[in-house]
């Protein structure tokens, strides 16, 4: 019987334990990153929502209530259920119409945070 155990043989079972600590490290970045990547997919469609209804709102004879109603379809149709978490409105200031809006993207990991946006544009009215 050999006197000196193999080294190998005792320090058996720790490379699983550095994988399972690497591989979980690994898939809160990818989730992170995949949370980021909505983030900002969520907050360019509200923009581009909210310039689909500045334009239509700043066409003559048009005004803040077309810019809503294209706002609000646009919402529904690119962002779906997120639509429901973004406040916007649009007004008439100064010969343009602001289209803005308010909302947040919610955290997939329970102590992520939310990740909150404030946007604005405008457009100006044609005239008559």
């Amino acid at each position: 019987m050999d006197q000196h155990p193999d080294p190998r043989r005792l320090e058996r079972g720790f490379a699983s334990l550095q994988f399972v600590l690497a591989a979980a490290l690994a898939m809160l970045m990818v989730v992170g990153l995949v949370q980021l990547v909505a983030y900002q997919y969520t907050r360019g469609a509200v923009l581009a929502a909210l310039e689909r209804g500045a334009r239509a709102g700043s066409v003559a004879g048009a005004g803040a209530t077309e810019c809503v109603a294209v706002v609000a379809d646009a919402l529904a149709s690119v962002v779906g259920g997120l639509a429901s978490s973004v406040e916007f409105g649009c007004s008439e200031e100064g010969g343009a119409i602001v289209a803005s809006a308010r909302g947040s993207v919610p955290g997939w990991i329970s102590s992520a945070t939310d990740l909150s946006f404030s946007l604005e544009t405008w457009a100006w009215r044609e005239d008559p």
